[in-house]
This record gives C-alpha cells, structure tokens and sequence, in this order.
C-alpha cells in the first residue's frame, strides 16, 4: 500500500508544477529535505514562495506528511525532474508564463531592455521557456501583429516542408537525384536533394533567380563550378530549387502544400509569401510573418516535431536538418552555432532554439541592420540571455561558433 501512495503522490509532485521542490531549483532531491527538515524543526523558515512549493498536501503548512512525500519520490526513484514540460499546442495562442521566480527574471529584464532595446536596429524580441513566453518587447515603433519579411528564415521553414513531403511519402528521401524530379542534363544527374539543403550543390550564385523568365530551367542548366558535395556556398538561388521540388512532387505550390501541412498546425493563417516568374513560393526568402508566429517554427524543432500529442514532422528530420553536415556550422538550412541551432535572417531576423534548456529566443530587426548590429545581437542572445537559462549549468562545455554565423 505504502508503494501504491508513493507512486500516486510522485506522480502528482511532477504533474503540478513541481510540488515538494522546496528551493526551487527545479528539481526533487536531497537539499530539499534538508530545507523541509530545517523548517519544521524551526532552524531556517521558508519564505511564502518556497512553502508554496514544497506543501504537497495543501494545508499552507509544511510538515512530516509533505516531507515523506518528498522521501518517496527520491527513495522509490521516481522522476524527479521538473524542468520537462508537456508539448504545447502549437496552433493555439502564445500562454504567458505568470511565474518568474525561478530564474533571475531583473537580469532579463536588464538584457532586453537595457542592452538589447537600446540597439537602433532592434524591433522585436520574444523569450519562450518551457513553451511559455517569459518576456516579450517591441521596440522602435514596432508592436505585436506587425508581419516582417523574414528573409532567410524561410529557408528554414522550407527544409521542414522538404522534410514533410518525405514524412508524407512524396519525396522518397533526401538523397533523391534533380534528375529524377525534373530532368536529365549533366548537372541534375549529380545534384541532389541533399546538395540543395547543405549548400553544397557546386551551383554558382545567380541573384536575378526571382525576376527572370523559366527561373527553373535557368537554374538547372547553368553549369557546375565544383563537384556536388565537396564544397559550402551559401547560395539563395539554388536554395530557391528546394520550392520547385517540393511544387513538382507534391503538385502544391509551396504554400499550398504549407497551408496544408504546416501552417495550420502553427496558428499561422494565410501569411504573404512572394513568387517567382514561374509562380513558385521563393524557397529563400520573402514570406511574411509577426515575431510570435515565426518563432513557432522553433518550439516545433524543440517538441521534436509535435504538437500537442500530434507529430506534424518526424523526429528523423529534425535529427538530420540540426546536425551538421558539410562542416561544423550548418544543417539541412539550419545554422550550428554550437549551442542548440539557430534560423538566421538578413538584419537580425532570428530564432535560436536550445533544446537542452527548453528554450527558443526569437528577434524582429530593421533590415537594412549593419555586421556589428547583427553580431552584437547574437552575443547578447547566446552570452548573456541563454546563462540565465542555464539552471542545471548544462551548457558550460559549449564552445560557440558565432563568427562563421553570416547572412548573405
């Protein structure tokens, strides 16, 4: 019987909120015996919030009957984390976390406004931890349902309707030849998928790709400057070929094919997204949208594909498109910086995702934004937001990468 209440009331300890966390670190073990044990024999008192915390039973009191709950819980070894959360419904609205006390929330405070909003390029910015907003500010006549262009962002989101249009069976996978999308020549025999999503395709740079006529055919015709695979150019024209696979084997526009897929699953409804002259959704850049929908896309990678109890992108991609590839910074369209990945667009458009802090940071910027603005900004998000975070120091062995980190 005694077992049977032990695994009753650990599962309730970690179901509301951590109860029997006596010192709020976020977790259940010994130093919170000791706290309840120094409190009932009236050695150190807890202050409201941490009796809160640590009384199971709700009698506004803590006592013997919460400690040995707390005992149950590390001596039955239940989980004792309570730093996971339940994977959020990402079609809904944004929820805003009410409870700060358990990070140093003045010296966010302090970043965000003090040091971040004092940047003339800034617009927005959005902290999300354990699937809630901590802190969200505009800045410089910006506000919540202002879309922005998101530039190459996108890109981003593009590798995640690649990686559905393979979850859903119509791309075999990624290692599919153009050749067998398109058509023969000498050069989509040897490029793939792959290529395309790792910059590696060997394809020149061709900035005219969204205003000349049969874009697709100009692109696939032009010839190779280097063997597919063996050398790392960013290149938005290439990146652009990404749109038109997903416009031939899946028979939907890019945003068709989102609107069906993916949209709808991140409360995101009808957003601008640019053509070009072949009427395909550019696979580089140009879709639109508010600070709090782009950022979706981050919480996504973090629930490992799920929403809510839904798994709108597999595991397996995620895995691939996060790790690197071709070199140490970059995945399948998203950037390594060598904590968590990071979805980069031009000025400061950015959404950093740390799944082993629960944490995804997502800014709105001025585009016309210089280099030290941009650099700037990603060192006050990795060096002075993602610590605070950091509860557990798990990131101490980090090493970043943030100078191989460009727009082009």
């Amino acid at each position: 019987m005694r077992i049977f209440l032990s695994i009753v009331f650990s599962i309730s300890i970690i179901s509301a909120d951590c109860l029997g966390d006596a010192n709020l670190d976020n977790e259940i073990n010994n130093e919170d015996i000791i706290m309840m044990v120094q409190h009932i024999l009236h050695m150190d008192i807890m202050d409201s919030l941490n009796v809160e915390s640590a009384d199971i039973n709700g009698t506004s009191t803590v006592d013997i009957y919460d400690l040995s709950r707390v005992i149950d819980v590390i001596n039955f070894n239940q989980s004792n984390d309570c730093n996971t959360f339940t994977s959020i419904d990402l079609s809904l609205e944004w929820e805003t976390e009410q409870d700060v006390s358990y990070f140093d929330s003045e010296l966010l405070n302090e970043v965000v406004n003090q040091n971040i909003g004092q940047m003339q390029s800034i617009r927005g910015i959005i902290v999300i931890h354990r699937g809630k907003i901590v802190t969200e500010e505009y800045f410089n006549n910006s506000f919540m349902s202002e879309t922005y262009n998101i530039w190459s962002v996108t890109k981003s989101y593009i590798s995640t309707l690649i990686g559905q249009a393979i979850d859903y069976g119509y791309i075999e996978d990624q290692l599919l030849t153009l050749d067998d999308v398109f058509f023969e020549n000498p050069y989509t025999n040897q490029v793939t998928i792959e290529h395309l999503l790792t910059m590696s395709s060997g394809w020149p740079e061709n900035w005219t790709y969204m205003f000349i006529q049969n874009p697709l055919n100009t692109l696939l015709n032009t010839g190779l400057i280097w063997s597919p695979g063996t050398s790392w150019l960013y290149n938005n024209a290439i990146c652009h070929l990404n749109a038109h696979v997903i416009n031939e084997l899946t028979q939907m526009s890019p945003r068709e094919f989102a609107q069906e897929n993916l949209f709808p699953q991140l409360g995101i409804m009808d957003p601008y997204w640019n053509e070009d002259q072949d009427n395909v959704h550019n696979g580089s850049f140009d879709l639109h949208l508010t600070l709090r929908e782009m950022v979706k896309l981050g919480q996504l990678y973090l629930q490992d594909g799920m929403s809510l109890n839904n798994q709108i992108l597999s595991s397996e991609w995620i895995e691939n498109a996060t790790t690197s590839q071709i070199n140490d910074w970059y995945g399948y369209l998203w950037w390594l910086p060598g904590i968590g990945y990071l979805a980069v667009g031009l000025g400061g458009q950015y959404i950093a995702v740390v799944p082993e802090l629960d944490l995804v940071i997502g800014t709105h910027s001025a585009t016309q934004s210089s280099d030290a603005y941009t650099d700037q900004l990603l060192s006050y998000i990795y060096n002075q937001i993602v610590p605070i975070f950091d509860l557990e120091n798990r990131m101490d062995n980090s090493t970043l990468l943030l100078d191989q980190i460009h727009e082009y």
